[in-house]
């Protein structure tokens, strides 16, 4: 598979799994099937313009269409994880 462009993402929802743990659900405006074990790229950017990234597993089926859930387990002083905390 090629190598997928940048992309905003809207959170479609967000559960709660454990304390620790968040699922995210992603739309993606160009939304491409994925296989079991690929993954994807969170890129936050800060106002100053700081970006840190992060890769995530897709935990959602590949014949979800449309968005990908990431599981996230919040890491002790993470700088992504702790943000989406």
């Amino acid at each position: 598979m090629s190598k997928v462009a940048w992309q905003f993402a809207t959170v479609k929802s967000i559960k709660q799994e454990t304390p620790h743990v968040k699922t995210f659900t992603l739309r993606l405006p160009s939304w491409t099937p994925h296989r079991a074990g690929q993954h994807y790229d969170l890129r936050l950017t800060a106002e100053g313009g700081y970006q840190a990234e992060r890769s995530y597993s897709i935990a959602s089926p590949p014949e979800q269409t449309g968005e990908i859930a990431l599981t996230v387990e919040l890491v002790e002083d993470g700088e992504v994880s702790g943000y989406l905390f």
